[in-house]
């Protein structure tokens, strides 16, 4: 799979992105009272033909397995047929996002203007202006807040805004607020994405009991999480291993911390054993998943950037260059000592 490298904006070019972000809030207030209409999601009745229904699924799912090219490809022909598909530009702004070329994830949100509902068209350019501007991140995270509150939208919509504005406030370091921004739904109905983030936020807070309340003691056979989330169980479940270990200290805590400890063991074991067959097959899409494994369940400085390096020359969302950052850091600590 081919992946491309960040776009580099020099001023000129990044001024000309904020322009068009105003625009569109401009363009937003005046619409204050108007009702949302269309949704980020893939709905039948926008599809004029099944050729393009099956264009943008599989588009879906190459984007799915990280053959972003290829699902860009597909997306050009069906923007070709219908410049106005909506679902089709916004699957081409988020692989814009994933690769890290900013520039063209805000060209696609661009040409939402006129397409669809002002709500949208916003929270598609207010996403990118969080990348591009890291430095006017506060603005941009109200300006979405300001959005979601007093502008209508549809369910979907809505959900959109909060996992947006759950990443906006997780890069701030604002982690409880992260989590709360999934407040109004069950954990075990979120996306994984979500669960992902969730379950990041708890751990910063130093929080590993509270992931760990949302699963069983050990996996049930058919009825194991992502890979993803198997190793950040496997780390809250390192942390709570620590944590029971102070307990032991004390006389009355070392039955409960002993019996923890024998419990707490499944998550790992599970992770190490998922890791191993990732490793031996080669997999590319479970880069991400090793990286982690080796900086927080078995800690293992180069394995841990060799891993998020690779991750990190097909991806380059917010979560990947943090994951390459803990490498990195990891590894200058190790060399020091």
């Amino acid at each position: 799979m081919d992946a491309t490298n960040p776009q580099r904006t020099d001023g000129t070019r990044r001024s000309g992105a904020l322009r068009s972000l105003a625009l569109a809030l401009l363009v937003l207030g005046s619409l204050a009272s108007a009702a949302a209409s269309a949704a980020p999601t893939v709905s039948r009745d926008s599809f004029t033909t099944d050729g393009e229904a099956n264009l943008l699924a599989e588009a879906d799912a190459l984007q799915y397995g990280h053959r972003f090219a290829d699902a860009l490809e597909l997306l050009a022909i069906l923007l070709e047929r219908d410049p106005a598909h909506v679902q089709a530009r916004l699957m081409q702004a988020r692989i814009h996002l994933a690769q890290g070329s900013l520039m063209a994830a805000q060209q696609s949100c661009q040409e939402l203007l006129g397409q669809t509902d002002m709500t949208i068209t916003a929270t598609c350019l207010l996403e990118v202006a969080g990348r591009l501007k890291p430095e006017r991140l506060p603005d941009t995270y109200q300006q979405l807040q300001r959005l979601y509150l007093q502008q209508p939208a549809t369910v979907a919509v809505r959900h959109w805004q909060q996992q947006i504005l759950a990443e906006q406030a997780f890069e701030l370091g604002q982690y409880q607020a992260a989590i709360d921004w999934f407040g109004t739904r069950n954990f075990a109905a979120q996306p994984v994405v979500n669960q992902k983030l969730i379950i990041d936020a708890w751990l910063l807070l130093q929080q590993p009991r509270q992931v760990l309340s949302h699963y069983s003691a050990c996996p049930r056979v058919g009825q194991l999480p992502e890979d993803s989330v198997i190793v950040r169980l496997a780390h809250a479940e390192r942390l709570a291993a620590a944590e029971a270990a102070v307990v032991a200290d004390s006389a009355a805590g070392s039955a409960a911390a002993d019996q923890e400890q024998q419990v707490r063991r499944c998550w790992r074991q599970l992770a190490s054993e998922r890791m191993q067959v990732r490793i031996a097959r080669d997999d590319a899409l479970h880069t991400s998943d090793i990286a982690y494994y080796f900086l927080y369940v078995d800690v293992n400085a180069t394995q841990a950037l060799h891993y998020a390096e690779l991750n990190f020359a097909v991806a380059e969302e917010p979560a990947d260059q943090r994951l390459l950052d803990a490498a990195r850091t990891l590894t200058e600590t190790r060399a020091q000592n």
